[in-house]
């Protein structure tokens, strides 16, 4: 089995979405109208064992950043769903017969259990072009879940835009609350200056080492699935960054096992190797899935889960810890506009700590349970929460000096005659019924 590597193709200048006359199974020749039925094979009538050249599969050149989603291909400067595009099903100008659809990315007559809108197979739950229903698309800045537009998560609708809160200077904590021209917003406050770690881009306190709209420098805005991380755009484990798009190697069948591998005509990829048929797996679109996980085709071919949710036995559903508040998926334990349940926002000035709002500390000071402490005084929370100097010991510099009678174990003051974790000396723990007197473990009654 042969696969066809396509970047050197894409390279030249002629090439294009618009100069190609290939087409795969049910569809026909954009410009022509004709049907073709050589693809799969070279110039010369030889089978080629691969998709050749004539088929456009977009603009993946290496040396090219693109701003295409997932499963979507850059077809001529346009960014289109290769898996539901009645005029670029499953590859560029590839279009489908008068009557047909395209169903996850092969012409086909009906779209199941998916919605038809205009030759299109899409969820409506999930697609940003048809979110609700066909032809309602979401603004650039929102991503569809459950059938409504939302902001993505980490943002807040303020004034129609989705804007972070806790960064942004106009509204610093809360919508509308503006800081000054000489503060910056950090952490939803408005200070005089940056805190450590952040950098400061138009008024943000920013940090750049994983904010993916300043990632690394102000303004540098990673891709649609990228993420930002030590200050580089990266694609998500198990993911590969191909001419600037991230793709499943394992999966996709334009980059079956590295970037621009492509498999042939009746090939699927599976596991990175282009094979025909997937076994035990589900085809969908020349990829083989496990629909009982996979976020793209979840419980079914074309059913996809909105970002930030995993596809767990076939069903869309937030990762352990966090809940969908309004679409998106959030830690209600930490996150300030869903603080302990969906929709408690914390006024400005609070944090969300462990699900309840919570005022910020003053400089200088830590959270430790419910209250601000100085950790480099406290004697109960001493260089750390919860490291007692004890009764007689003194905090100082966030450490502790013990008092006459006490030991310094493990950082705080204890009574070695009479605490059961160090009796007699540090780390010697008492048995479960034992106490410990002058000393000495000793059984009750003793």
């Amino acid at each position: 089995m042969k696969h066809v590597l396509i970047l050197g193709l894409l390279a030249a200048a002629a090439v294009g979405c618009g100069d190609d006359d290939g087409v795969l199974d049910g569809g026909r020749d954009a410009s022509t109208d004709a049907p073709r039925t050589d693809v799969g094979r070279d110039a010369e009538g030889s089978d080629s064992g691969g998709r050749d050249g004539d088929i456009d599969t977009g603009n993946i050149d290496a040396g090219m950043m693109s701003l295409c989603g997932p499963g979507e291909l850059d077809c001529d400067g346009t960014c289109v769903d290769r898996l539901s595009d009645p005029m670029n099903c499953g590859a560029c100008d590839t279009a489908c017969d008068d009557g047909m659809v395209c169903f996850v990315g092969a012409c086909a007559d009906s779209c199941g259990d998916l919605t038809d809108c205009d030759g299109a197979c899409v969820s409506t739950d999930t697609s940003d072009a048809h979110c609700g229903g066909c032809d309602m698309a979401c603004d650039a800045d929102r991503t569809c879940s459950e059938g409504a537009c939302v902001c993505p998560a980490g943002t807040r609708e303020c004034d129609g835009a989705c804007v972070d809160i806790a960064t942004d200077a106009a509204n610093c904590g809360a919508c509308g609350t503006a800081c000054t021209a000489d503060e910056f917003c950090s952490d939803g406050m408005c200070l005089e200056g940056c805190g450590v770690g952040e950098t400061d881009c138009m008024g943000s306190c920013v940090d750049a080492t994983s904010d993916p709209r300043n990632c690394g420098r102000c303004g540098n805005v990673c891709g649609r699935d990228q993420d930002c991380v030590d200050s580089v755009c990266s694609c998500p484990m198990g993911e590969m960054d191909c001419g600037g798009r991230c793709v499943n190697t394992t999966a996709d069948p334009f980059n079956c096992g590295a970037c621009g591998t492509v498999c042939a005509r009746g090939e699927a990829c599976s596991a990175g190797t282009c094979s025909v048929g997937c076994g035990d797996l589900t085809e969908c679109g020349g990829s083989c899935v496990d629909t009982d996980t996979s976020a793209s085709h979840c419980g079914r071919c074309g059913n996809a889960c909105a970002r930030g949710q995993a596809c767990t036995d076939g069903r869309c559903s937030c990762p352990m810890g966090s809940r969908l508040c309004d679409g998106v998926c959030v830690d209600s334990m930490s996150n300030e506009a869903n603080c302990g349940r969906c929709g408690n926002a914390c006024d400005m000035g609070e944090t969300c700590e462990s699900g309840a709002c919570l005022r910020a500390c003053p400089s200088g000071q830590t959270r430790c349970g419910f209250g601000c402490v100085d950790l480099a005084t406290s004697g109960m929370n001493c260089g750390a929460c919860g490291v007692s100097c004890g009764f007689l010991g003194t905090c100082t510099a966030g450490a502790c000096m013990c008092g006459r009678g006490q030991t310094l174990c493990d950082g705080a003051c204890v009574n070695t005659s009479s605490d059961r974790e160090n009796c007699g000396a540090c780390g010697t723990v008492c048995g479960m019924r034992q106490v410990c007197r002058g000393g000495a473990c000793l059984g009750f009654g003793m």
